[in-house]
């Protein structure tokens, strides 16, 4: 018994986790009710904690809700989809957990606001921050977004939801990252609106459609308000619901520079403005569909 608890202590003083299958498992030993893997490099874990990240890779390597309309850009859901009448949003397994991406004052909600609609919330914090995911999920874009969002971190989650993470002062995830709920994906800042304060801004979004945050969180008990919530068509933003964005081209404007500014891509530009051609010369004061 004496050198079980020895080798305990040995194995707790160990940091980090190595996957099962890169190395061999030489014993497992039980600790305060749940098991641990020791394996042939000196390195542990908990089963659990690898039964959920080997569940987690093997869903997110499987599931066609990370191939499909899968890129790097920042709207990829096709724009002619209608806004469906009601949608359910399922928390259904032990795995789906929620972490706040950061805890202080709500300085502005979802909704009308003076300068346009609001498409999702913005929190306080200083710059340097700590920001984390909300749910498991994948990262599908981790990049500088010359739209307003600066530095934004995009999550796909396994419910098919994605969350954004705005104005980040420096991003510490890579496309294509399988992320857990709570690790720290980027830190806070103002990039993308210098003029503005430091802050978190954080979207919730089912297919493009953004939605508010509270509806299927509480910002004040930290927790999920329900594993599972429907969402009405009222509750999506009603400018969104009619997705298509026009832009009045002016001097210097390029088919790349507004796939870059609104978040899309030159071929879909081409595709949804009828004579347009990747070769098209664009004349100012023509205006096209950017989305």
């Amino acid at each position: 018994m004496k050198k079980i608890k020895v080798l305990i202590l040995i194995l707790l003083s160990f940091k980090g986790y190595t996957q099962v299958d890169s190395v061999e498992i030489i014993d497992t030993i039980n600790y305060n009710n749940q098991e641990i893997l020791v394996f042939d490099d000196k390195t542990w874990e908990f089963t659990e904690v690898l039964n959920k990240l080997n569940y987690l890779k093997k869903t997110a390597d499987s599931s066609s809700i990370f191939t499909e309309n899968w890129g790097k850009i920042t709207f990829p859901y096709p724009t002619d989809e209608k806004t469906p009448d009601s949608v359910c949003i399922s928390f259904d397994t032990k795995y789906d957990t929620f972490t706040l991406p950061h805890n202080n004052v709500l300085t502005s909600g979802f909704g009308y606001r003076r300068g346009g609609f609001h498409k999702g919330i913005d929190i306080r914090l200083a710059k340097g921050t700590k920001v984390k995911a909300a749910f498991n999920g994948k990262v599908r874009y981790a990049r500088y977004n010359s739209g307003g969002f600066g530095n934004l971190v995009i999550i796909r989650h396994f419910n098919g939801l994605e969350t954004y993470y705005a104005h980040l002062s420096k991003l510490l995830v890579k496309e294509n990252e399988i992320v857990e709920s709570g690790k720290v994906i980027g830190l806070g800042g103002n990039t993308g609106v210098e003029w503005s304060g430091t802050h978190l801004h954080f979207e919730v979004r089912y297919r493009d459609l953004s939605f508010n945050p509270q509806k299927i969180i509480s910002l004040d008990n930290e927790n999920l308000i329900a594993r599972e919530i429907v969402l009405r068509k009222k509750d999506f933003h009603p400018a969104i619901q009619n997705k298509r964005k026009y832009h009045k081209i002016k001097s210097g404007d390029t088919l790349s520079h507004l796939a870059r500014k609104y978040g899309t891509s030159t071929s879909r530009i081409v595709k949804i403005n009828k004579g347009l051609t990747i070769n098209s010369t664009l004349r100012i004061g023509q205006r096209i569909r950017v989305r």
